[in-house]
């Protein structure tokens, strides 16, 4: 794998958890054929403004999620859009960003529901979904086995009678359902209960192979030997470890980085415990876009000449907005490998309106803080607007992440 970048620094990168990109594509491959006739192509870049030209009113928390009726191809899309596999140097199981509920209490109200989820990475992406209640889900990443976890997920999520019975099956762990804790359960009572039945290797084995038997009979997903090894090393990493499993390098480093079942703990700013699993309707909702095919994962690099593509010629082709797109700090090696241009290029093919948002995530550097950074965490979440970013984009190009990461907060310092 080639980096415009010196030894020294690779290695500084390396020891800070970040991300690198997957290198670029050789060809652009040809798209999967349109599902619905695609509109026809616009000279700028897409904005689909509300109907009275103002922000539409988000619903009110207590109503009951409503999603748009749609026929989803999950199997030609997450086969059909995705790119090459890529290497990644680290074991990226679970999230290794500590404030990933920074944007917890104000994105609700930032997003209008409906519309696309773009995101990157593992289990914050169920979050951030919760948050945001969109009508499709698109989860993009560079490696494989990211993609392969996230039909893993699917299959767990599918399968699960409860919030216990969801942590159980992906720990590997036989459930107890004649006393699973129930709808108004803690996050700690989830917790316990599902790690009350001793975990036993033949468990975890019988509720392995009948997970990967529904991705490659249920969904129609084509798995290799590779895949399937992937699938068993990566559930049997959550087997292993239990709720400890955590973020790890390949190259180790001295950094402690959130275990699962401090991520599944977390409270946001409010003092709120804001992720997936910690909320009886959240966790229901992602649950039933799960089972309605609405969370696709596929294998792409935000610089590259198919995926990202392949997501906005469906999106456009059924009228669907960019809501929020959740890019963590890919965004800085987009610069680093010249791959920018393409990145704008791909985010210009996409439909947005005035209230389209970025999830960011700034990693703290020596001396390059970011100014809405929480005392205690390493890691900043922050809320931008797409729109205005594709403006300044437009007038004066970024060279430098600090810039993009510091540009137009939604929060002010």
């Amino acid at each position: 794998m080639s980096f415009h970048l010196s030894t020294v620094l690779v290695f500084f990168l390396l020891l800070m958890g970040c991300q690198p990109s997957s290198p670029p594509q050789a060809a652009a491959p040809p798209l999967p054929p349109p599902l619905t006739t695609t509109p026809p192509p616009v000279a700028t870049p897409p904005t689909m403004p509300t109907a009275d030209s103002q922000p539409p009113v988000p619903e009110p928390e207590s109503a009951e999620p409503t999603m748009r009726p749609l026929e989803i191809p999950f199997a030609q899309l997450v086969q059909g859009i995705s790119e090459k596999d890529a290497y990644y140097f680290s074991d990226n199981y679970v999230s290794n960003e500590t404030a990933f509920l920074q944007v917890a209490p104000e994105l609700p109200k930032a997003v209008a529901p409906g519309g696309a989820f773009l995101g990157v990475g593992p289990e914050q992406n169920f979050s951030y979904i919760a948050l945001t209640r969109p009508d499709i889900a698109f989860v993009i990443d560079i490696r494989r086995r990211n993609m392969l976890l996230h039909l893993l997920y699917k299959a767990i999520f599918e399968e699960a009678s409860s919030r216990s019975h969801f942590l159980a099956l992906l720990l590997g762990r036989n459930h107890d359902t004649s006393t699973d804790p129930g709808d108004g359960a803690s996050i700690e009572d989830v917790l316990a209960h599902a790690t009350k039945v001793a975990k036993s290797r033949e468990a975890f084995q019988t509720i392995h192979q009948r997970l990967v038997d529904r991705i490659a009979h249920d969904y129609g997903i084509t798995l290799d030997f590779g895949d399937r090894n992937a699938l068993r090393e990566s559930h049997r990493e959550f087997f292993d470890k239990q709720l400890e499993i955590a973020f790890e390098l390949h190259m180790k480093s001295a950094r402690k980085y959130p275990t699962l079942r401090t991520l599944l703990t977390m409270r946001d700013p409010s003092g709120t415990q804001t992720s997936f699993l910690a909320d009886e309707k959240a966790f229901r909702l992602v649950q039933k876009m799960q089972k309605e095919n609405r969370i696709i994962p596929v294998v792409g690099d935000f610089g590259g000449d198919k995926a990202l593509l392949g997501i906005a010629e469906f999106l456009r082709a059924n009228q669907i907005r960019l809501s929020t797109f959740y890019t963590s700090n890919v965004e800085e090696y987009l610069l680093q490998d010249h791959k920018w241009d393409k990145w704008i290029r791909n985010l210009d093919a996409f439909a947005i309106d005035d209230r389209s948002v970025f999830i960011r995530s700034y990693l703290a550097r020596a001396g390059r803080t970011h100014p809405l950074q929480l005392e205690g965490h390493w890691s900043t979440t922050f809320l931008q607007r797409i729109q205005l970013f594709r403006d300044r984009e437009r007038e004066h190009q970024f060279r430098q992440w600090h810039d993009v990461a510091t540009y137009e907060l939604m929060t002010p310092p």
